[in-house]
């Protein structure tokens, strides 16, 4: 456990709950903490933007842990806003839809709606899948800002779910870059054998990704053709979602790396 980490969190943790902006030997006095530790703590927060000071010099939470608590409120609200959609969506392309959140490298599946067809996947609410092989983790990758997106990208363990699943970073690169230009992820037998799945992005407010949502099904149904077939649906579904939680398509356009969610341009499975 590094006591660095645990100590920012006990000056955070006292700006939070102050009433009014403190001071660092304030601060230091109530986290029980060494000045000299305490300037450079508030410094490095500082710098990211969890800490800001006013013209007193005195010092409050930072505009970040308004974006961070922002971000963790659309994730709580994401199935309860989306499922109504995900039902829509599953009905009218028959077969299984899933809504999932990025955790660490993983995506965690936070709702589905299974397909009321035979030979159906098998997935559980409340487990995890990595986000190199799937189309849910692929999809938040690929409109994640550069930054996140190139942490993540090194911190993938590349597991071979099957012998499909990209296992190295310029091949997950140049796919994430695909998927960009498209705006929907594939995962063409990746993360389980003979299961075929598209994923699109939900976007929040600020363009950035807060989960995903995925058509899955068997190879034998989900035909390479037919993913073309699926995506328009998909898309539609993504851009309503995103919508819910104050995202516009001419927002996104304007940002470095532009989702085209509603937008399907036509593209073979087999990437």
């Amino acid at each position: 456990m590094s006591r660095t980490v645990l100590k920012a969190l006990d000056v955070l943790e006292c700006l939070a709950f102050s009433t009014q902006p403190l001071s660092a030997p304030e601060v230091a006095e109530r986290c029980g903490l060494t000045r000299p530790t305490t300037y450079r703590l508030i410094s490095t927060l500082a710098t990211r933007g969890y800490v800001a000071s006013g013209l007193d010099g005195r010092y409050r939470l930072g505009t970040k842990m308004l974006s961070l608590t922002k971000r963790l409120m659309e994730h709580a609200q994401l199935p309860q806003l989306a499922h109504p959609d995900l039902v829509d969506l599953s009905e009218e392309v028959g077969e299984s839809v899933h809504l999932g959140v990025l955790e660490d490298t993983a995506v965690l599946y936070v709702d589905k709606v299974e397909s009321v067809k035979a030979a159906r996947m098998y997935s559980v609410v409340g487990t995890r899948n990595p986000i190199h092989s799937t189309s849910l983790g692929k999809a938040i990758l690929a409109f994640l800002p550069e930054a996140e997106r190139e942490m993540l990208l090194g911190r993938i363990s590349y597991t071979e779910r099957t012998p499909n699943t990209i296992t190295n970073r310029t091949r997950l690169a140049e796919n994430l870059e695909q998927i960009r230009q498209r705006g929907y992820s594939i995962d063409d037998v990746e993360n389980e054998e003979g299961i075929r799945c598209l994923g699109v992005p939900v976007l929040g407010s600020a363009g950035v990704p807060i989960g995903a949502i995925s058509i899955s099904g068997p190879t034998l149904r989900i035909t390479p053709d037919r993913v073309a077939e699926l995506a328009p649906a998909l898309l539609e579904t993504g851009r309503r979602v995103s919508e819910k939680f104050g995202y516009s398509i001419a927002h996104g356009q304007s940002r470095e790396q532009p989702p085209t969610i509603g937008q399907s341009p036509a593209v073979s499975a087999s990437e």
